[in-house]
C-alpha cells in the first residue's frame, strides 16, 4: 500500500497545480477513475495500492494521477514516528505513464475503474484533488486501518458526490481487523507473528464494510457493486461506467513461500524442545544454567519493552489492550539480573512460582481470551514455564538435600 518514493518539492507541486487548473478550458473532456494496482513482493506492497486518475480527453491533454500513497524516508525521526504511530504521508501528483510503469516494473496487475460521473462533477473533484495538493493541505496522519491511501480516495469521491454513493454489502458476517490483515500476508508468516505480538484484543472485532476497505482490492469490488443516488425520487445509477484492465502480467508479483522450517511456528517448538531438553539436564545436575536464563529472559523482556510501548506510549491503533502483555513483559529484564545475585534468591524463587501459576492459567484460558493469538506463541510460553519450573525444582531439592 505504500510507495516508497520521496514528497516532491512544495513550491513544485504547487506550481503544478495551477499550471494544470490552466489547462481546464473544457470541463467535459474531462475523466475521473480509480486505480487499483495489485500486490507486489515487499511488507509495504503487500496490500496493493489505490489513486485517482484524472485525464483531459482532448488532444495534448494531461493525465495525472493523485497518490495519497507518498511519505519521506528521510525525514527527521522518520523511524521513531513511524513505531510510535505518528507518520505523515502526503498527496503527490504523477504522471500517469510514470505511475503505470513502476507497477509494471514490478509485475502488478493494474485495473481502472471510469467513475460514472457528471461533468460538472468531474471538475469538481478534479478542482477539490487540486485544492488538497497545495502544500498547506497535502500531508495528513498517516492510519494503517482507517486513513490510509485507499481511504482518502474513496472519501474524496464521496465528498464530492454530496454522500450520495450507496454501497452493496455482502451478505454473511465480515471478517475482523485480523483475518483481514492475515488475509493479505497470509504468505509472511513472520509479518502475521509481528502483527499478532503487537496488536491486541481490539483487533479481533468484526470489520464494517466501510472498515474493510481500508484494502485497496475491496474498495475496487465495492466501487464495482455501487451505485449513486443523485435525488429520493431518482433511479440509481452505477458508480462506475466501466472497467479497464491496464497491466495484468502473466506470473504476478507475489512473496516466496516461506518453507516450513522457517516460520514461527517450526522455530517456536525447536526452542521449546531445545529449552526442555536443557532443562532436564539442569534438573539431573541440580544446578540452574543462568547464563541461558539471562539470554532468553533479556530477550523476553525486550520484547516485553515493545508491547508495552505500543500499549502506552504510541499512538497505532489496536494495540490495546494487548493480552500478550500477560507473559511478554519488561519484567523479565530485572530476572535476567536478579538471577546472578544470593541474596535476592526468595524474591527469584516468589517470582517463578507466580509466574509458572499465571501462565497456566493463561494457557487453560486461552481460547476464552478475547484476543486471537498466534499459534507460535505457545511454545514461546511453555519456555518460559520450563524455566520457572526447572528453578522451582532445583531449588526445592536443595532444600531437601
Amino acid at each position: 500500500m505504500l510507495i516508497k518514493v520521496r514528497l516532491f518539492v512544495a513550491a513544485l507541486v504547487a506550481a503544478l497545480a495551477m499550471s494544470v487548473q490552466a489547462q481546464v478550458e473544457n470541463r467535459d473532456s474531462l475523466q475521473v477513475s480509480l486505480l487499483t494496482c495489485g500486490p507486489g513482493t515487499e511488507v509495504y506492497e503487500l496490500f496493493g495500492h489505490t489513486a485517482l486518475r484524472v485525464r483531459q480527453l482532448t488532444p495534448g491533454g494531461f493525465d495525472y494521477v493523485f497518490n495519497y500513497g507518498m511519505f519521506d524516508f528521510n525525514a527527521p525521526a522518520f523511524v521513531w514516528r513511524f513505531t510510535k504511530g505518528e507518520t505523515d504521508y502526503c498527496l503527490g501528483v504523477n504522471d500517469f505513464r510514470t505511475f503505470l510503469f513502476n507497477y509494471v516494473m514490478r509485475e502488478s496487475r493494474v485495473d481502472e475503474q471510469i467513475l460514472n460521473l457528471t461533468p460538472e462533477q468531474s471538475q469538481a473533484l478534479f478542482y477539490a484533488l487540486l485544492e488538497n495538493a497545495q502544500p498547506q493541505n497535502r500531508v495528513y496522519r498517516y492510519n494503517f486501518l482507517f486513513d490510509n491511501c485507499a481511504t482518502r480516495p474513496r472519501n474524496m469521491v464521496e465528498a464530492t458526490l454530496g454522500n450520495r454513493v450507496r454501497y452493496h454489502e455482502p451478505e454473511g458476517e465480515l471478517p475482523t481487523f485480523r483475518e483481514e490483515i492475515d488475509r493479505y500476508a497470509e504468505r509472511c508468516p513472520w509479518l502475521i507473528f509481528g502483527i499478532d505480538l503487537a496488536l491486541g484484543g481490539s483487533l479481533d472485532r468484526p470489520m464494517t464494510y466501510r472498515e474493510q476497505m481500508f484494502g485497496p482490492e475491496v474498495l475496487k469490488e465495492a466501487f464495482a457493486r455501487a451505485e449513486i443516488q443523485l435525488a429520493p425520487d431518482s433511479a440509481a445509477v452505477p458508480l462506475v461506467s466501466r472497467t479497464e484492465v491496464l497491466y495484468d502480467p502473466e506470473v504476478p508479483a507475489r512473496p516466496g513461500v516461506t518453507p516450513f522450517y522457517l516460520t514461527p511456528l517450526f522455530v517456536a517448538w525447536l526452542l521449546a524442545a531445545i529449552v526442555a531438553v536443557w532443562s532436564l539436564c539442569d534438573i539431573r545436575r541440580g544446578r540452574c544454567s543462568r547464563v541461558l536464563d539471562t539470554v532468553l529472559f533479556t530477550a523476553y523482556g525486550l520484547g516485553g519493552v515493545i508491547v508495552f510501548f505500543l500499549m502506552f506510549v504510541s499512538v497505532h491503533p489496536a494495540t490495546w489492550p494487548n493480552y500478550s502483555a500477560f507473559w511478554l513483559h519488561p519484567l523479565w529484564l530485572l530476572m535476567a539480573l536478579f538471577i546472578w545475585f544470593k541474596s535476592l534468591k526468595n524474591i527469584v524463587r516468589y517470582y517463578h512460582f507466580a509466574n509458572f501459576a499465571g501462565l497456566l492459567i493463561f494457557l487453560v484460558l486461552w481460547h476464552w481470551i478475547p484476543q486471537q493469538f498466534n499459534p507460535a506463541f505457545i511454545p514461546l510460553v511453555l519456555v518460559l514455564m520450563m524455566r520457572s519450573l526447572t528453578w522451582l525444582w532445583v531449588e526445592h531439592g536443595k532444600k531437601r538435600n
